[in-house]
C-alpha cells in the first residue's frame, strides 16, 4: 500500500499521504479521488479502493516555500539530466556547471547553475553556453518547491499517474 498525493483543489500538489490519511479525507468528504491504485482495504461492512491521488475539496492557503539551493537540489531540478547533451547519469557522474562563468562574474544561483555531466563541463569550459555553441536544454531557474520536500526526496520514482500533477 503505497503512498497518496494529494492535490489542493486547483489542483496544485500540496504533499504526499500515507494510504490511511487518504483514506480518512475521502471518508470524510474532505477530499476526491483522481487516480487509484492497485488494491482495496475493508472495514467490518465496507471496502475502499486505494488512492493514488486526491483532490481537496475545499482550496487551502499554504505559504510558498524557497527550496534551499544545493548541489542535490540543482540535480534534482534538473531530473539528473545533463542541460547540455540531454543525457540522465547517476548523481555521482554529473557536476555543475556556471552558465556565466566564475571567472566572469557567474555567480552560484539558481539562475545561472545547471546539472551537467563532466564530459560538456570540460568541452564548455570557460565559456557561455552560446559561445561554445551548447545550448541549454532549459532556462534554469528556482524550482517549485513542492517536488523538493524532504517527503519527496526521489519525486522520479513516484508512480506514472503523479506526472501530470507533478510536471506541468
Amino acid at each position: 500500500m503505497n503512498p497518496a498525493l494529494l492535490l489542493n483543489a486547483t489542483y496544485e500538489p500540496l504533499s504526499i499521504v500515507s494510504w490511511k490519511k487518504a483514506i480518512t479525507l475521502l471518508i470524510l468528504g474532505k477530499a476526491e479521488m483522481l487516480a487509484e491504485q492497485a488494491g482495496e482495504v475493508h472495514s467490518a461492512t465496507q471496502a475502499f479502493k486505494l488512492p493514488s491521488v486526491l483532490r481537496l475539496v475545499r482550496r487551502v492557503s499554504v505559504p510558498r516555500h524557497c527550496v534551499q539551493f544545493s548541489r542535490e537540489n540543482v540535480y534534482r531540478r534538473d531530473a539528473y539530466c545533463c542541460q547540455y547533451c540531454g543525457q540522465h547519469f547517476m548523481k555521482d557522474k554529473l557536476t555543475f556547471d556556471h552558465v556565466l562563468p566564475r571567472s566572469r562574474g557567474g555567480r552560484a544561483t539558481w539562475a545561472n547553475i545547471v546539472a551537467s555531466c563532466q564530459r560538456c563541463n570540460l568541452a564548455k569550459g570557460n565559456r557561455t553556453p552560446e559561445e561554445a555553441a551548447m545550448p541549454l536544454l532549459k532556462k534554469p531557474g528556482e524550482p517549485r518547491w513542492w517536488p523538493f520536500s524532504s517527503s519527496s526526496a526521489h519525486f522520479e520514482s513516484h508512480p506514472e499517474a503523479w506526472r501530470p500533477y507533478l510536471w506541468t
